[in-house]
């Protein structure tokens, strides 16, 4: 063992014993505290909840820090299970807010969802053992001593995701190089957002060979078509049958309400009913839309009800994913009065038709990538939305399939990071 590994031995040992006294001194005496602030101290200090059997099963742990990288992690897991589909998933995060999303947006491959345990060897080992980890992978740039000290001595093997060491955390982890370094030497396989994130990966001392540029994980999109079983849950928790035609518009600000009042009376004039989820733009624009949708429109602030609905503004954050999932169409709203950040993959990752209107300004790229290929479509107005719809999902329905089964098979093999890059 080098003198280098030695003396990071030491010194992680002294920190992982420095909080084990913290945990058995100090955590009981800030437990009121920790409750009123939400530090989740006695969550901290087990093991992730199990949430499925994971005996006999291979299972690899993901860690991620806060909700935007939780974020990234649930993306990341779709192209590891498309590597390894009979793998299961240890998830973690730091911060509350990250574990709940995780909980949240779990997919069927998770095991174990819950946070970080203190970053002691003692629970890291029993992390480890106890759910018997292969891997571990860690989202973004985060080195937890005790982690990645005790992985190494038990053998398992650890790769960054999503690595993006940026200007403040570069020049701290440069400045402790001698620190640093062993830990990355330690990573088998790092996978960097940029050409310059990967030269600052290889400057803190990771090898050449194990550094690989694929870009950021979250601009990373495979089309596919929900799984049936959370499609009809969801489904079922807003009182829709499977037979429901169902159309969302997600961030609809009030100047473009009365397009979708004009497009849902044209289709059910022509026969052609539906259900409308409305999904505000702001927040306290909600007063606003129901006035200027008027008529039939239902308030929601859940997505679970038993209300008879035709058109629902739902009233909730971070649901947007969940709302397209369960569409058979979708509308992108600010597109008609050129409002709002407008990123049409939310929608158009399920496999969807999409429609908006004329005045998309942001990711215009995306936009006409969709656009070219047929699975998409521009509008001016609820008239001609109306139209549009029925035609793509009626009249022309045949057509779209085969654009759409030739876009997604085309799109997902040019997005796919190469097989080769995932141990």
């Amino acid at each position: 063992m080098k003198i280098s590994q030695i003396f990071i031995t030491i010194c992680v040992y002294s920190y992982s014993i420095l909080l084990e006294i913290i945990r058995y001194t100090l955590f009981p005496v800030l437990k009121g505290m920790g409750n009123k602030k939400g530090w989740n101290l006695a969550e901290r200090q087990r093991l992730p909840f199990a949430v499925r059997d994971f005996r006999d099963r291979k299972v690899v742990w993901v860690h991620a820090s806060s909700t935007g990288s939780a974020k990234q992690l649930c993306k990341f897991l779709e192209i590891l299970q498309s590597r390894h589909p009979d793998d299961l998933y240890l998830i973690t995060a730091v911060t509350r807010s990250g574990v709940e999303f995780l909980e949240k947006n779990k997919p069927a491959s998770v095991c174990a969802v819950g946070f970080l345990p203190v970053d002691s060897i003692f629970l890291i080992k029993k992390t480890l053992q106890h759910f018997r980890v292969s891997r571990v992978w860690l989202l973004e740039t985060e080195l937890w001593p005790s982690m990645l000290l005790t992985c190494r001595l038990m053998g398992v093997s650890v790769g960054v995701a999503n690595a993006r060491p940026g200007d403040k955390t570069f020049n701290r982890m440069h400045s402790l190089r001698f620190l640093v370094s062993p830990f990355f030497e330690y990573f088998d396989v790092i996978l960097v957002q940029s050409d310059i994130y990967r030269q600052r990966c290889l400057s803190l001392g990771a090898r050449d060979e194990c550094v690989h540029f694929t870009g950021d994980i979250g601009d990373f999109i495979q089309i596919k078509r929900p799984l049936i079983d959370d499609w009809q849950r969801l489904r079922t928790e807003l009182n829709l049958t499977e037979n429901h035609f169902v159309i969302t518009a997600g961030c609809v600000y009030p100047g473009e309400a009365h397009v979708l009042r004009e497009c849902f009376d044209i289709l059910v004039q022509a026969g052609f009913p539906c259900k409308m989820i409305v999904l505000p733009g702001l927040p306290d624009s909600v007063p606003a839309l129901l006035e200027k949708i008027g008529g039939n429109v239902t308030h929601l602030s859940d997505t679970k009800t038993l209300r008879v609905w035709d058109i629902a503004v739902i009233e909730k954050c971070d649901i947007i994913d969940e709302m397209y999932k369960i569409a058979d169409a979708a509308i992108i709203g600010g597109t008609f009065t050129g409002e709002g950040r407008n990123n049409v993959w939310d929608a158009a990752r399920f496999g969807i038709p999409v429609f908006w209107g004329p005045r998309y300004h942001s990711r215009n790229r995306s936009f006409d990538v969709l656009l070219e290929a047929g699975v998409a479509f521009t509008v001016q107005d609820g008239f001609e939305l109306a139209e549009r719809i029925v035609r793509v999902m009626k009249t022309d329905a045949k057509d779209f399939v085969v654009a759409q089964m030739q876009f997604i098979e085309s799109f997902n093999r040019e997005q796919a990071i190469p097989e080769s890059l995932i141990p």
